[in-house]
């Protein structure tokens, strides 16, 4: 039931609210210059970039298993990529 304690202290050293500052392996979602121009983001589509034949090729199907790889990948990076919005407040 409970997860492994690497995953935990992963956690505790990349929370996923309360960031002030986003790291380079975080992706800001949203729209803008802000965002499009994040190191993160640009890192993100070059990641996309790789996986695009393989996911255009892919049946109906398969895409979603093909999605969830990239997201896999993205977040087993050191620091592990996050995807992040803005809050409101």
């Amino acid at each position: 039931d409970s997860e492994p304690a690497s995953t935990e202290r992963r956690e505790e050293a990349h929370p996923m609210e309360g960031i002030t500052k986003p790291g380079r392996n975080d992706v800001l979602c949203g729209r803008g210059h802000g965002a499009n121009n994040h190191p993160g983001n640009i890192r993100f589509r070059n990641l996309l970039r790789y996986y695009k034949l393989r996911y255009v090729a892919a049946w109906k199907a398969e895409k979603p298993k093909v999605a969830r790889e990239v997201v896999n990948v993205w977040r087993a990076m050191d620091p592990p990529g996050r995807f992040l919005i803005q809050s409101k407040s």
